[in-house]
Formats: C-alpha cells, structure tokens, sequence
C-alpha cells in the first residue's frame, strides 16, 4: 500500500462509532474500510462515542459501558492500526462536555428539531415528543467533537451529511464572534458503495432492526442469522 509520512499538514479525519454494540458487516462495508486505507495518508481519530451513546440508553448504561471495549476490538481486528490511527473514549475527554455546552447556545431547538437526520431518527425511535434533550441536541455535541479535533474531513453516511451542515454553520458562527477562523470548516466524505442489505432483506443492516451480523459472529452464528430470515 502506498502511504504518505504524516506530518502536522496532513488532513485530519474524525470519525467513530456509539458503543451501543458490536459492529456489524455492514459498518465493514460502508466505513471500516474505508477507515484502514485513509489512515495511511491523513491524521486519523476514531472516536469511541459512548456518551452519545447514553443519549437514548441511559436506562442500560452497562450495556454502553461494556460495548466501549467490543468496539475498539473491532477496529483492530479489521485493520485499524493504533501506531497511526488514535482512538479515543468520547467520555474521557471533559472538553468536548464543555464545548458541546457552549455550541448550544449558539443554536436554537427549532434548527435542531428540523435537521433531517435527527428528524428520522425520532421517527425511527418512536420517540414521538418524547425525545430525549441530550439526544435532540446530538448536532451540537458532533459539532464539538468535530471542532475539538480540527478535523476537515468526516467519513459519513449520506444520511448523516446535515449534522455536518449543522456543524459548519455553528463553525461559521463560532468564527464571526470571535473575530477570525479558529474553526475550519469540515467536508463529508460520504461513501459511494451502497448500503449493505440487512440479514432479513431489507435495505439496511442495522443493530437495532435486528438483521446485522457481527464482525466477530462465529460460522454457526452467521448460518443462524441468515436461516431465521429465509421465508
């Protein structure tokens, strides 16, 4: 593989997973990856999001707790290399809190309420108007995670790209008030490989419809998922 040395001036990539479970073939196909070749050639954080995680499971926060260590292991059994790539535990690091408190004062509910992403993600939860203010506010703590690392460049789904709109307007912002660019602003890099069809058939493997396979599932696992969804 042909690599680029690092320097200060390489871009900077932020990306990551919620530690609300293993991750799947699915996550393999749309970012993994992806994520072992760009940490060749860009300064790359992975970023374990168990805080955002706790947004919609605080009723299981073992659940959370447990998953921080299944997720790291999968990176590195696809190939992510701790010598190039760093990987963080989002709840280790006080100032994304700090910053995530600061941004939401430069939002409002209604901008957050009609960012598509969040949108279909209240719809797919039932949250109804139930919704959790910690998850309503996910835009502002991306952004600040985002922000903290001066990441340029964020792997993403399409389904994700307005929370990097959202965390731009806020960089914009942030960057009026202050006078000058402390922020730089950030570009998706969304794939272009197509969603990996659940075990059941629908168009997307996902933890929470219960059609994903496991990186770590054994034969055995895998033969039971794909039988129990054959009509």
């Amino acid at each position: 593989m042909s690599t680029t040395p690092l320097t200060n001036e390489s871009p900077v990539i932020l990306t990551g997973d919620r530690t609300t479970g293993p991750l799947h073939l699915g996550h393999y196909v749309g970012s993994l990856r992806n994520r072992v070749t760009l940490q060749h050639n860009h300064r790359q954080y992975l970023l374990l999001a168990d805080a955002q995680a706790l947004t919609d499971n605080a009723h299981d926060p073992a659940k959370v707790r447990r998953n921080v260590l299944e997720v790291a292991l999968d990176y590195l059994a696809v190939g992510i290399d701790p010598s190039v790539t760093i990987i963080c535990v989002q709840s280790a690091l006080p100032a994304l809190a700090e910053l995530t408190m600061l941004y939401l004062n430069f939002v409002t509910v209604a901008r957050l309420e009609r960012n598509p992403t969040i949108k279909d993600e209240i719809q797919a939860r039932g949250f109804g108007r139930d919704i959790p203010a910690g998850f309503l506010c996910y835009p502002a703590a991306q952004a600040a995670d985002i922000t903290a690392f001066k990441a340029t460049m964020v792997p993403v789904g399409e389904d994700q790209a307005p929370i990097i709109e959202q965390t731009n307007e806020i960089v914009r912002l942030i960057n009026r008030q202050v006078g000058h660019a402390i922020f730089p602003e950030a570009r998706a890099l969304i794939p272009t490989v197509g969603r990996l069809p659940g075990s059941d058939g629908k168009a997307k493997m996902s933890k929470s419809q219960g059609n994903a396979i496991p990186l770590s599932a054994s034969d055995a696992e895998i033969t039971d998922a794909v039988a129990s969804n054959v009509h």
